[in-house]
């Protein structure tokens, strides 16, 4: 049987995705409409890899209520 080499990395980030989807889903039914605020507040305490899932589920929950991000200017303020 041949293994693919990227099949690890695929995993990874299949998890890391679902885990990221699941997390925006439960701050989107707990917090309503301040959920996308306060994830992008989570994601800009100091943090390290934390920093980029906070990130990456503010994305999510952007997606998820249909917000534009990086529209305006003030937009990186809220």
């Amino acid at each position: 049987m041949h293994s693919c080499p990227a099949l690890p990395w695929l995993t990874t980030f299949l998890r890391r995705r679902a885990r990221v989807r699941a997390r925006a889903r439960v701050m989107r039914d707990r917090h309503a409409g301040d959920a996308y605020p306060r994830a992008r507040e989570r994601a800009r305490r100091p943090g390290g890899r934390r920093d980029w899932f906070w990130t990456q589920v503010a994305i999510e929950l952007a997606r998820l209520e249909g917000r534009e991000i990086g529209v305006r200017a003030s937009d990186r303020w809220r």
